[in-house]
Order: C-alpha cells, then sequence, then structure tokens
C-alpha cells in the first residue's frame, strides 16, 4: 500500500461524507440552498483532489504526527464551519419571517391611517351640520 492512499483515501470519504451530510441537511431544512452550495462545492473539490493528488512522498513534508494533528484540526473546523452554516441558515429563515410580519404589520398600518382620515372627514362633516 502507498503511502500516500491514506490521504487519498480520507479526502475522498471526507468530501464524500461532506456531500451526503449537506444533502441530508438540505432535505431536513436544517440548510438552506444558498448555504448548501458552497458546500457541494467544497465536497467535489475534495473528492476530486482526492482522485487526482498523488502525495506519495508527504513524509517528507511533514510527520505522521503533524499529519494526524492537521487531520484533526481540520476535522474539528469542518464540523465547526458545518453548525456555523446550520445558524446562518436558523437566522436567515428568522430574518424572512420578519420580514413578512413587518410588510404585513405596514399595511394594517395603512389601513387604519386611510380609517383614520375617514373618521376625521366624517367628524369635520358633522361638526360642519
Amino acid at each position: 500500500m502507498r503511502d500516500g492512499l491514506i490521504i487519498q483515501i480520507l479526502l475522498i470519504a471526507f468530501g464524500t461524507s461532506m456531500l451526503v451530510t449537506s444533502f441530508i441537511s438540505l432535505v431536513r431544512r436544517k440548510m438552506s440552498e444558498p448555504v448548501v452550495i458552497p458546500w457541494g462545492i467544497g465536497a467535489i473539490v475534495f473528492i476530486v483532489l482526492g482522485i487526482v493528488i498523488r502525495p506519495d512522498h508527504w513524509r517528507e513534508y511533514i510527520s505522521p504526527q503533524g499529519l494526524t494533528l492537521v487531520i484533526v484540526i481540520f476535522v474539528c473546523a469542518a464540523y465547526a464551519m458545518y453548525f456555523f452554516s446550520i445558524r446562518i441558515t436558523d437566522t436567515m429563515k428568522k430574518n424572512n419571517e420578519l420580514a413578512i410580519q413587518v410588510s404585513l404589520l405596514n399595511t394594517e398600518v395603512e389601513e387604519l391611517r386611510k380609517k383614520m382620515e375617514s373618521l376625521e372627514e366624517d367628524e369635520k362633516d358633522s361638526v360642519r351640520n
């Protein structure tokens, strides 16, 4: 087994898990489309990197413990970014709901304003008579 084969398998597995997780999050409505698209693009990039790159001499540049540390840090960062993306989607949903409520309130205010104007006109007319 080549030295770099493990890294290739890890890249492909990570990309595949990112793609599946983002798709499941989209189906369960945890993330919206604008947030899932970058995750899908990133997943495809990792899969392609795992297929194309041949890191045969990686031990010349980094020790196995260093590689393990880099992988752990990277997985933790990706995990944090995933939950950050879910929170962004929640915030976007709440922002949309708030915009709808503000729009409805604005229409109600406009209706009340018209009613008030008509009542004021009726009151002026009754005072004149």
